[in-house]
């Protein structure tokens, strides 16, 4: 996977904001989003180059909101994946 132009300083951004060092000159908070609905949700794992079982209601963090040529966006996930997931599948939350 090719990252784009900072896509991974702002994974690195939200790793430590999850993990809780995050300091004040790393930047904002990065609001989340959760996954609508229940059950499952397969999506594709850019870094594993396999599909990846997430949850639905599982809290997310977008890493890029430049959809890719199926329209989904590239996004962590509580499990510590990076996943590629539709946009109208992610509920907004901020910070609850």
């Amino acid at each position: 996977m090719k990252w784009k132009t900072g896509e991974k300083e702002k994974l690195k951004r939200i790793i430590k904001q999850v993990s809780g060092t995050l300091e004040a000159e790393d930047g904002p908070l990065i609001e989340s989003v959760k996954v609508k609905g229940t059950g499952n949700l397969w999506c594709y794992a850019p870094l594993l180059n396999r599909m990846v079982r997430v949850v639905r209601g599982t809290r997310v963090y977008i890493i890029s909101e430049m959809k890719n040529n199926e329209g989904k966006v590239l996004a962590y996930t509580a499990n510590v994946d990076v996943v590629y997931v539709h946009k109208n599948e992610l509920l907004e939350v901020g910070f609850n």
